[in-house]
C-alpha cells in the first residue's frame, strides 16, 4: 500500500528545515507544491530526496524569490515549481501542459505525470499545482486538464493544490473522487480544503487525513492507498 504525502514550502523567510520536515513523513511518495531551486546553492527538496534515497522529479513554473515569501516574479533568485520524491521505482511519462489564465504569474504550468511501480503493479501519478486566480483560473485549467488525464483503463491518482474546493473540482473532473476531506488552508486557522488527492474506483483509500501545521501556509495531506 503506497503512502502518499503532499506539502508545500514555508511561506516566510524564518528558520525552517525543509529537509528534516520532509524526512519526518514516512511516505513512499511525497508531492511538494512550490518547490524552490535557487540559482546558487542546493535545492532543499532534492537534498531531502538524495538523503533518503528517493527518486526526484521536478517541473519548474518560472522565476521566483523566497523573501518575504516564495512567489513568482519576472526575474528572481531561482525557479519555483512542483516536485515529486518517490521511494518506489518511478519514471517520468510526460509533462501535461496547463494553459495560462489572465493574471497568472507563472511563466508556464504543467502537471508532472509519472508512472510508479507498486510491487510490480503500475500506478500513474499526476502532480499538479493550479493557479490561485479565482474565480476563473482553476475551473478553466481543470477543464483543460480533464481531457489529458490517464484513461479509465489505467490506474491513476491526481494529487495537488487545485486552489479550488472539492465538490466543484470533482464535478469538473468527472469519474474522480476525493480520498481525504478536511480543511487545509490557511494552515494556522484553516477554513477551506483546496489541496486534494483524487482517485478512481479501482483504488481504495484505506486512510486519509489532514495533518497538523508543519510550518507551511497549507496543512499537509496524507493518504494510504490500496488496490
Amino acid at each position: 500500500m503506497p503512502r502518499l504525502w503532499m506539502g508545500r514550502h514555508k511561506p516566510d523567510p524564518g528558520p525552517y528545515d525543509l529537509v528534516d520536515t520532509l524526512g519526518a513523513f514516512d511516505a513512499d511518495v511525497i508531492v511538494v507544491q512550490e518547490s524552490y531551486r535557487p540559482d546558487a546553492g542546493d535545492c532543499a527538496v532534492e537534498v531531502a530526496a538524495r538523503e533518503r534515497e528517493m527518486e526526484f522529479f521536478e517541473a519548474p513554473f518560472g522565476r521566483a524569490v523566497v523573501r518575504p515569501w516564495p512567489h513568482l516574479v519576472r526575474s528572481g533568485t531561482g525557479e519555483k515549481g512542483v516536485a515529486v520524491l518517490s521511494r518506489l521505482p518511478a519514471r517520468r511519462l510526460r509533462d501535461i501542459p496547463i494553459p495560462r489564465v489572465p493574471g497568472d504569474p507563472a511563466r508556464s504550468r504543467c502537471a508532472l505525470h509519472l508512472q510508479l511501480d507498486v510491487a510490480g503493479e503500475p500506478l500513474e501519478l499526476v502532480a499538479v499545482h493550479l493557479t490561485s486566480r479565482l474565480p476563473h483560473g482553476p475551473p478553466m485549467q481543470l477543464a483543460r486538464l480533464r481531457r489529458q488525464l490517464p484513461s479509465r483503463e489505467r490506474r491513476a491518482v491526481v494529487v495537488g493544490d487545485l486552489n479550488f474546493w472539492g465538490p466543484p473540482a470533482v464535478a469538473l473532473l468527472r469519474g474522480w473522487r476525493r480520498a481525504v476531506r478536511g480543511r487545509t488552508w490557511p494552515a494556522h486557522r484553516p477554513h477551506s480544503q483546496i489541496d486534494h488527492v483524487l482517485l478512481r474506483d479501482d483504488i481504495e483509500a484505506t486512510g486519509g487525513e489532514v495533518l497538523p501545521d508543519v510550518g507551511s501556509d497549507h496543512r499537509p495531506v496524507r493518504v494510504t492507498l490500496k488496490f
